[in-house]
């Protein structure tokens, strides 16, 4: 493997090279609060599946912001740029989980040496950044991501801002189907009524195939609600470019590998936040399996 840096290469990452299908490359980035180990044991399958990968840190990473608030896309821009001209890459592919499929559509919008884009469980609006401050979190009042220096449209955490999150807990544990355990998801309905036109992320612009999954009633964000609407927009904007996507009925958000490394605080976490876990735990690793079966499929039928 090999290591870039943020002051060698203009960005945090591991390359991993494979020995499968040379002129193809896959950028792996995770989601939220997910340090380099995590986002490690989050793209196992990749690793091993043979292709070159390229596990790259947008933030938490050491040396990299540790809130998540003005973002650089940038990240990827020079990490593409690193596998086509240091590597000889053809063919570049990126593929997220969470936050990280949010950053890999804004990436992708932006870039069109892009050709792949597989987000799992993304959300397609851009909020505003936000910053912990003890143990809870204040809207930053910026975007969540730059490109080029420049801050890119946002829509404001009014949740935040007017109820403060104390407030805001108390209200989803109270609210039917949500709870302290859906809170996160409770946030960002909540959200969906607010959205900015501006704040969009623009997959229209995107010069890749697709592959969107997600899982019904996400218990985090509404990937459920996001990904139907990015297929909508892409046929009706006659996307040129191969469109597939899957919301599995009984899954949870945290659609990933590796979960068997992760800390045993992590797996506490992912169950207390993640009800369909503990409701249907069968139904959600076998999502997980097919999900890993789905991409490397789609990303061995990709033509370069």
């Amino acid at each position: 493997m090999e290591r870039c840096t943020l002051d060698k290469n203009g960005f945090e990452a591991t390359y991993y090279p494979g020995t499968i299908s040379p002129e193809k490359a896959i950028i792996s980035v995770s989601g939220a609060t997910c340090d380099e180990k995590m986002c490690t044991y989050m793209c196992r399958y990749l690793r091993k599946s043979g292709y070159n990968i390229l596990v790259l840190g947008f933030y938490v990473w050491k040396g990299l912001n540790k809130d998540l608030v003005q973002i650089p896309v940038d990240y990827a821009e020079k990490a593409v740029q690193w596998l086509k001209e240091e590597k000889k890459i053809k063919g570049i592919a990126m593929t997220g989980t969470s936050t990280g499929a949010a950053y890999t559509l804004l990436a992708a919008s932006f870039i069109p040496d892009i050709k792949c884009v597989i987000p799992v469980v993304p959300y397609d609006y851009v909020p505003a950044g936000t910053v912990k401050e003890g143990h809870s979190y204040k809207a930053a009042h910026k975007s969540q991501y730059t490109w080029h220096g420049e801050d890119l449209p946002y829509t404001p955490i009014d949740i935040l801002d007017e109820n403060g999150m104390l407030t805001w807990l108390n209200t989803a544990r109270k609210t039917p189907g949500y709870g302290l355990r859906r809170f996160m998801r409770f946030g960002y309905d909540e959200m969906e009524k607010r959205q900015l036109p501006e704040a969009r992320i623009k997959v229209e612009n995107m010069h890749a195939d697709v592959l969107f999954l997600a899982v019904k009633n996400d218990d985090r964000w509404p990937s459920d609600v996001a990904v139907p609407r990015m297929v909508k927009i892409l046929k009706e904007a006659n996307y040129p470019y191969r469109v597939e996507s899957h919301i599995y009925e009984k899954g949870s958000h945290f659609l990933f590998d590796g979960i068997d490394e992760a800390k045993t605080s992590f797996k506490i976490k992912m169950k207390f936040f993640a009800p369909a876990e503990t409701k249907y735990p069968k139904e959600c690793n076998e999502a997980r399996q097919d999900s890993f079966k789905r991409i490397l499929k789609f990303i061995g039928e990709w033509q370069i």
